[in-house]
């Protein structure tokens, strides 16, 4: 069985500092079951113990929290693969170039659920299909909001 910690470890802090694919799963307020969303604005603070996701205004996943603060980030990184259990509060709308609401994500545990003799070689890579500078507008406004 995997060790499960109360905090993260250096590697995946420094790992989780934005543009990564992240699984997240809440529980969907009407229905109650598993509800799973991807995130990448995300940063994973110095303490261990906090991470801070971005999320448009209007995001089933936000509502969520709101009604179950309980949630899982499923995380790519450090040769492994992570499920970091924690409890999310929501912000109030930030109006920028967008609307966002700022998750912040107070760490239960963090357990490495790979497979036995298992090693991530890659993680997940994606592309923004939207404009560039849109983009790097949108990314710096967020980043600078999580961190």
């Amino acid at each position: 069985m995997a060790k499960v910690l109360d905090r993260l470890q250096q590697e995946l802090i420094d790992s989780l500092q934005g543009e990564k694919i992240v699984s997240l799963i809440t529980t969907d307020k009407d229905t109650n079951k598993p509800n799973l969303s991807i995130v990448s604005w995300l940063v994973a603070h110095q303490d261990g113990k906090t991470i801070k996701f971005a999320l448009g205004h209007n995001a089933e996943s936000a509502f969520n929290i709101m009604e179950n603060s309980n949630l899982i980030l499923g995380v790519y990184g450090a040769d492994s693969c992570y499920s970091i259990n924690g409890k999310g509060t929501v912000s109030d709308v930030i109006t920028k170039s967008m609307k966002y609401r700022v998750v912040t994500v107070a760490i239960d545990s963090v357990e490495d659920v790979m497979f036995y003799g298992g090693k991530l070689t890659k993680e997940p890579e994606y592309v923004k299909t939207y404009d560039e500078e849109l983009a790097k507008k949108l990314d710096s406004e967020v980043y600078e909001l999580l961190k």
